[in-house]
């Protein structure tokens, strides 16, 4: 294949040399009206260039206001100078020194020893290359396992990894590149055989399509520089060679347009997600390599990059090449939310909830996204590193957020509920008993969850363990179960505990949702419970601990819940509990009567 365009390209090339005296008076032509041209412009800098010497010739001839020299010491002889030497003139800017140009012989032993080293010195390093190619491919296995043992001190897995995933994404890259240059050299040939065919006219088309296809696809190796230097050649001849300027201006036009279009949109896409480096990442990889090894770095900037991401992602101590470079976001969507609320940026972080919410849904951004901000900030709080007027910013802000998906979700254009899934009997055989206990890990929300039935009333009071976080949370719940057709209420976290208790009465609460973050409301939560199984012992309670992440079967102990009694710790696995719980009253029908849900306060 390299033989073969090879031999186009110096088919082309001679082609394209034999017609160049022909459009040799044509070039001078236009040249010539480029200078006329710039006649006016070259006619004003040559006027400044004259006042500016005219300056400086009067400033350095002004004589002197300085004090006598009569009796001074004789001006210092000229280095170099020795008595008997011939006297050197007085060297001024109006008298310079005379110089004589002595051009050697271009066929001298020098000159044809020099011509000699330039020619041969890079044809030896072009043996030395292929030389090397050779042997390090008819060895590569042995080469490889040499690498590998010299590079995992010890830790094989590790090394063959990190080789297999750093020669992978160069594979792609160097593949990538050559599907785009490919790409380019090809619209390039059509485009220009286009413009030649529709402005060239009696002139007859653009010469030599192909060479200038091959040209500018092969130059697009070289990163920014490669397509500038390709592009020069065509437009050139498009220049010299038409006596129409509007070929010219077609063909800049299209190289411009075809660049932009690649370089800002088709190579960032296809070399982000080949080589797994930012877009800005590729720019600076590309200005640095160049400061330290000129066009050579420039050519391999991108496959050394690569290299450096690769160690950042497998070495601990070079994690920070991988952070720096990678394109792999280094927050996730809490601990950006969070960061902004913590800057007291509001809006930025209503704006990231509403885009979390577009690509999955509210329970989503509930459950993954701002009940973990709710739980960094109690951590933080807990720990003395949050101070109060931050941690009230946040719990404002959030209660923002779920307010406004709360009204979203009541507007005609909301969220469509999905179709209510058929109710099981407790005791359907088919419903396999008692949903499993939790486990550490939380699991994945169903597809389809049970919708209340039309003149069912389910009442579900959800109160707060005593802190606004807890109450938050709570009203994440209850919305999302709102949305459902329960009869959702959430008690203040101001609220004492009596209060809350008698709250459960005047609700006449079916299920009895005890909301808390944790560290701190664990202890808070299980005095709640404690409460409300001793006023009302036949209550179905849940106990939601946020995400929790320690041992559920000691806190579960510590809570003494009943057989009644359960433990979630996220919405998911909450709205499933209720669901259980509220069967029989969704199956017998009962109600407390035609009185209204009852909305979030």
């Amino acid at each position: 294949m390299v033989g073969l365009l090879g031999w186009v390209l110096e088919a082309q090339f001679v082609n394209m040399a034999n017609k160049l005296p022909d459009v040799r008076a044509d070039i001078q032509r236009k040249v010539a009206d480029l200078r006329g041209l710039s006649g006016k412009f070259g006619k004003a800098t040559r006027n400044i260039e004259k006042t500016v010497r005219e300056v400086a010739g009067s400033s350095s001839t002004q004589p002197t206001t300085g004090p006598s020299t009569l009796g001074a010491a004789p001006a210092p002889q000229a280095p170099f100078s020795h008595p008997g030497a011939p006297a050197l003139p007085q060297v001024s800017p109006q008298n310079p020194l005379p110089v004589r140009n002595y051009p050697e012989s271009l066929l001298g032993e020098n000159n044809v020893t020099g011509i000699l080293l330039q020619t041969l010195r890079p044809l030896a390093t072009a043996g030395l290359v292929i030389v090397f190619a050779i042997f390090m491919l008819l060895k590569r296995e042995d080469l490889r396992d040499r690498m590998i043992r010299l590079a995992s001190g010890g830790r094989v897995n590790f090394s063959t990894q990190a080789v297999d995933d750093a020669a992978a994404r160069i594979s792609r890259y160097l593949l990538t590149q050559l599907f785009i240059n490919a790409a380019y050299g090809l619209t390039v040939a059509m485009g220009l055989w286009v413009i030649g065919l529709t402005l060239g006219g009696a002139e007859g088309g653009f010469p030599n399509v192909l060479l200038w296809a091959l040209l500018c696809g092969a130059l697009r190796f070289v990163p920014y520089v490669g397509p500038v230097i390709g592009a020069a050649f065509p437009l050139a001849i498009a220049f010299g060679l038409f006596h129409n300027n509007s070929i010219f201006l077609a063909a800049m036009a299209m190289f411009v347009g075809l660049e932009i279009f690649v370089s800002q949109f088709i190579e960032p896409l296809l070399y982000r997600s080949s080589t797994g480096i930012s877009a800005l990442a590729i720019l600076v990889s590309a200005v640095f390599w160049t400061a330290v090894w000129g066009p050579i770095g420039l050519l391999l900037s991108m496959p050394l990059t690569v290299l450096l991401v690769v160690m950042g992602k497998y070495v601990p101590q070079l994690k920070f090449l991988d952070i720096l470079l990678g394109d792999e976001p280094v927050l996730g969507p809490p601990e950006r939310i969070y960061q902004r609320l913590l800057a007291l940026d509001q809006e930025e972080a209503v704006e990231l909830a509403q885009e979390y919410v577009k690509e999955r849904s509210v329970e989503a951004l509930y459950e993954e996204v701002l009940i973990p901000v709710l739980t960094m900030s109690t951590y933080d709080s807990n720990r003395g590193k949050l101070d109060h007027r931050r941690q009230r910013f946040i719990h404002q802000s959030l209660r923002v957020i779920v307010e406004e998906q709360g009204e979203q979700q009541r507007l005609p254009g909301g969220p469509v509920v999905e179709e209510p899934a058929q109710l099981q009997t407790p005791s359907d055989p088919k419903a396999g008993g008692p949903p499993p206990e939790p486990s550490g890990k939380p699991p994945q929300p169903p597809v389809v969850r049970v919708q209340v039935p039309a003149g069912c009333t389910v009442n579900v009071l959800v109160l707060p363990a005593g802190e606004e976080a807890d109450e938050i949370a709570g009203l994440m719940l209850a919305q999302l179960l709102e949305g459902r057709g329960y009869c959702a209420a959430v008690s203040s976290a101001r609220s004492l505990v009596g209060e809350a208790l008698a709250m459960v009465e005047q609700r006449q609460a079916h299920v009895v949702c005890v909301s808390a973050v944790p560290p701190g409301s664990v202890a808070r939560a299980r005095y709640l419970c404690k409460r409300l199984r001793e006023k009302h012992a036949d209550l179905r309670i849940i106990v939601g601990l946020w995400a929790f992440r320690g041992e559920l079967a000691p806190t579960k102990s510590r809570l003494a819940l009943t057989a009644q009694g359960q433990l979630v710790i996220n919405l998911g696995d909450a709205q499933q509990r209720i669901d259980h719980l509220a069967q029989p009253f969704m199956v017998a029908g009962k109600a407390t009567g035609d009185q209204p849900a009852i909305r979030l306060s």
